[in-house]
């Protein structure tokens, strides 16, 4: 997951961070921090030869040197071209140096590069407290989806509840938060219900009667014991539930369509109505050719039954290509996902009888904020 592709446990052994509230992964600073330490590792286990590191970021450290090994013991070559590496590691090296060779050279392959301006395109702030991101990103007026791409790693409305955090903005758009941070008190920075304690409360009971941890409300009323008075005004925070950034943004959230076989700009123009020149401007593309899966931005209303995913496609809905393992099921594999099994079988075209079998690959489109 994320710009690094990291898997949970690489992740956990970088010091990337992943709970309900926050995904290390997703993270754009931490995330590069990570990837630089990690491939740098790499690249001196394997004698500075890029190749091999490179093979061991796809692969795995383990998978590489039991290659070489078996190599070298035959009296063979080790170098990456001559050890036996799975198939997509053995195409991914060479598509990294042909991307490199097209955008060093791209003259040579008369390539027209997009522009992009050598200066700063974010400023990171730091924020000391919990703080509600719907607000964020009504203060700074920063456009959602561009907040989203910046901030990926949140995977609730909320901040996390302890610790200290940043958040990415586009240049100029800080100034606005910066000045409520120095000149508002926390305790307002996240919605909150103000209670007034009564005869017989006690702290865990009002956390079970709304439904938040008891160490919340002793982290936001500053709290040193459990002990409480008759008529003490409590601050409860809100669960911080995806549905209150929701109300925030939903207007501004863009629709996306996935191309399937068979679809053409004209197609997709006809049924989210507009036009091709308007879709060929708001995706910058430089033809009409489409590839199946592309993820196109659209601006109307498009056909539910148009859109592979069966339904208007969010910033953060992902495709999936999962592998059924052996003791999954429907109903599991659902679950883990939070997704509907009605969903999985029209995704796939299976049948009410149809039987899961270890190794089958399935299509699933899933909330990346979720996983």
């Amino acid at each position: 997951m994320g710009l690094w592709q990291f898997i949970p446990s690489t992740a956990k052994s970088l010091g990337l961070r992943r709970d309900r509230w926050y995904d290390g992964r997703r993270d754009v600073i931490s995330s590069t921090q990570a990837a630089i330490t990690y491939l740098s590792n790499l690249n001196g286990i394997f004698d500075d030869d890029w190749l091999l590191a490179l093979a061991a970021y796809n692969s795995g450290q383990g998978y590489v040197g039991r290659s070489m090994a078996r190599n070298r013991a035959s009296g063979k070559e080790t170098d990456f071209w001559s050890i036996d590496l799975p198939r997509e590691t053995r195409n991914y090296v060479p598509q990294l140096l042909a991307l490199a060779e097209l955008i060093g050279n791209p003259e040579k392959y008369e390539l027209q590069l997009p522009e992009m301006p050598n200066q700063p395109y974010f400023e990171v702030v730091e924020i000391d407290s919990q703080i509600d991101l719907g607000s964020v990103i009504k203060l700074t007026d920063t456009d959602v989806a561009e907040f989203t791409r910046l901030n990926p790693a949140y995977r609730r409305a909320l901040t996390p509840p302890t610790g200290s955090h940043t958040v990415l903005l586009p240049i100029g758009n800080a100034g606005p938060l910066r000045e409520f941070l120095a000149s508002t008190d926390p305790k307002t920075w996240i919605p909150h219900t103000e209670y007034t304690v009564t005869k017989g409360d006690t702290l865990s009971q009002i956390a079970s009667r709304f439904k938040v941890p008891t160490q919340w409300l002793r982290t936001r009323n500053d709290l040193t014991s459990d002990q409480l008075k008759i008529g003490q005004l409590l601050l409860i925070p809100h669960a911080g539930d995806d549905s209150s950034f929701a109300s925030t943004s939903r207007s501004k959230v863009p629709n996306y369509y996935h191309v399937r076989q068979g679809d053409s700009l004209w197609s997709i123009a006809k049924a989210s109505e507009t036009s091709i020149k308007r879709l060929r401007e708001i995706n910058k593309l430089s033809s009409d050719t489409l590839q199946v899966g592309d993820r196109l931005l659209v601006e109307g209303k498009l056909d539910k039954a148009t859109n592979t995913a069966g339904d208007i496609e969010s910033d953060n809905l992902r495709r999936l290509s999962y592998r059924v393992k052996r003791g999954d099921s429907l109903s599991r594999i659902a679950s883990r996902f939070d997704i509907a099994i009605r969903d999985i079988r029209r995704w796939n075209k299976l049948s009410q009888t149809a039987l899961l079998q270890p190794g089958q690959r399935l299509t699933l489109f899933i909330d990346g904020l979720k996983i």
